[in-house]
């Protein structure tokens, strides 16, 4: 099995939103001590592997000034990095001086589309005096000093995907942003600026930058979101199916885009075997065994699978995880990820659960104490670990990686397959599940889609209850995620019940309640509910409430046990009912 060193290096993104004219974000270094490291000093920097204080950190020096009495100090090691955020739409410009010394190698920076994966552009500059842009895979030369402190303005309008250089007040060049550095097809986003210690020819670089100046032109086109209902409920026959709308809305100046998804409350979830699936992306025997350069660090691997592809599982648990590891690691646990917003951050969310193992050498088949619940949401499962320096525990197949097969995160954000390197493979990673499935009762449609600045879109969800008794209730969730930075998820509950509402021989119309025996709810359902009244067996009204609704939930974990009797009034009766409070 081959084995290699992987550079891999990260760093956190910082959401950011700013109105127009205004200076978003500056930084002379004056007001830091000479000799302290910049991320360290202040929290908007970080480094390319998100390591404050280590040899990646920018020094803070007054030996050269554009602003007395201090710049920030850029050589061997040297990583910093400004996020921006993930700009996709708006006008800005970056403004900065730069001091290249005649004794060194030369300088550069780089500006990224996404963060360690697209590269917008790269600048590089001579110790002897001026240098080249790199950019839709071409080359534009420009003139700058040595041993003097020159500008550099970079604009850039996503909304008309225009991008323009200035260095020394004399304009390089201006192309399409959405260019990556080697090519023409890249991504309209502004990621972050890296002033990393190189130079050409694959030297070494050493410079200063000093008065760093993000500004906003004119104010970006932001999607807004949101949601008028709160429920969707419905009263249905056994066998049959129906439909309701939910409708969404952006208020916003800029487009909106959505992702839709049902997952469901599943209480009592059955263990019986209906065989074994294993999930898995890597093909054959582990191919090459890599890992991040530097000083120990915590790392997390994960892979992930889709709702669309978990509908035929849902309601089996993930009873087991496995990865293949060495035994140079002394304490690993797997874990399970919530999902995050695949619109907003695709990707791994918040470790939902956890369970502490030691790795031997190879394969590790971890049973979880705890079973976790396969209920439509995209599954995300993986493994954490701090790698020793200078160890390669990570394991990868020598096949080529796709969308959910092979995340990573060393430090503070998540990343997409190793696809900086030369090793774009499957992690050797993977979990079993089992148990006997639901079969699914809701769906939505369509599953996403885009709302236009002002505009409305309406999505409709449909159960079907084949199979169903009148009686029975289930309920399940509406996720909606969208684009929109100040709401990126709406939840609303979806209510089943199983009934048949009908006119009776009295022209009077049924009501259900239920469940009965109750703990923390009762719901009732009706034509038309005007009012619902909870009396005790002491004759003591207990919960009053006015509804113009066909179905509501009322909750009763307040409620002591016993007995009570329930009063629903409708729009042409009022019907009485006993339920027991466990």
């Amino acid at each position: 099995m081959k084995r290699f060193v992987l550079s891999l290096l990260l760093m956190s993104a910082v959401t950011a939103f700013t109105f127009a004219q205004t200076v978003v974000f500056s930084d002379n270094f004056d007001t830091y001590t000479a000799g302290n490291h910049l991320a360290q000093s202040n929290s908007a920097w970080t480094t390319w592997s998100n390591a404050p204080g280590t040899s990646e950190d920018g020094v803070i020096s007054s030996a050269q000034a554009a602003s007395a009495p201090n710049s920030l100090y850029i050589s061997g090691s040297n990583d910093q990095v400004y996020p921006f955020g993930n700009y996709t739409t708006g006008h800005y410009t970056l403004t900065f001086n730069y001091y290249v010394p005649s004794t060194g190698s030369g300088a550069y920076f780089n500006i990224q589309h996404i963060l360690l994966q697209q590269w917008a552009l790269e600048c590089y500059f001579n110790s002897t005096g001026g240098g080249y842009l790199s950019v839709g895979g071409s080359q534009y030369n420009f003139t700058s000093p040595t041993d003097a402190w020159f500008p550099i303005e970079f604009d850039v309008d996503m909304d008309a995907d225009q991008a323009s250089l200035t260095v020394n007040n004399v304009a390089v060049h201006t192309w399409p942003f959405s260019y990556q550095q080697a090519n023409t097809s890249g991504t309209n986003q502004l990621a972050g600026i890296n002033f990393y210690a190189g130079a050409p020819n694959n030297a070494s670089g050493t410079y200063y930058v000093d008065d760093f100046v993000v500004t906003e032109v004119s104010a970006a086109l932001v999607g807004e979101f949101a949601v008028a209902a709160e429920s969707v409920n419905f009263n249905v026959d056994p066998n049959s199916t129906a439909s309701s709308s939910v409708t969404m809305s952006n208020p916003g100046t800029g487009i909106t885009n959505y992702y839709a998804m049902v997952t469901y409350e599943i209480p009592n979830p059955n263990p019986t075997s209906t065989g074994e699936t294993d999930l898995h992306y890597y093909l054959g025997d582990p191919y090459t065994a890599i890992g991040f350069n530097g000083d120990a660090a915590d790392v997390d691997l994960a892979i992930g699978y889709p709702s669309s592809a978990l509908q035929q599982h849902i309601g089996k648990t993930l009873n087991e995880i496995y990865v293949f590891l060495d035994n140079s690691i002394a304490t690993a646990k797997v874990r399970v990820y919530d999902m995050n917003n695949s619109l907003l951050h695709p990707g791994p969310g918040e470790v939902l659960y956890e369970q502490t193992f030691t790795p031997d050498s190879g394969w590790n088949h971890i049973e979880l104490t705890t079973p976790y619940l396969i209920d439509g949401s995209d599954l995300w499962l993986g493994v954490w670990f701090v790698q020793p320096s200078g160890e390669y525990p990570i394991y990868l197949d020598g096949a080529l990686a796709n969308d959910y097969s092979a995340w990573y995160k060393r430090g503070a954000t998540w990343y997409n397959r190793f696809s900086g390197s030369s090793y774009d493979f499957n992690l050797c990673l993977g979990g079993v599940i089992d148990g006997t499935p639901i079969t699914p009762w809701a769906t939505v449609s369509p599953a996403e889609g885009t709302i236009t600045m002002g505009g409305t879109e309406d999505v409709v969800v449909t159960v079907n209850t084949d199979g169903m008794a009148v009686g029975d209730s289930h309920t399940a969730n509406l996720h909606l995620y969208s684009s929109a930075v100040g709401n990126s998820e709406e939840m609303l509950p979806i209510y089943l019940t199983i009934t048949d509402v009908s006119v009776n021989e009295h022209n009077q119309v049924e009501v259900s309640i239920y469940p009965n025996p109750a703990t923390d709810y009762v719901q009732v359902s009706s034509d038309e509910i005007q009012r619902v009244e909870i009396y005790n067996m002491l004759g003591q009204c207990v919960f009053s409430q006015q509804y113009g609704d066909t179905h509501v939930v009322i909750p009763t974990s307040t409620l002591a046990p016993g007995s009570y009797a329930v009063t629903v009034t409708t729009c042409n009766n009022q019907v009485t009912k006993q339920v027991i409070i466990k």
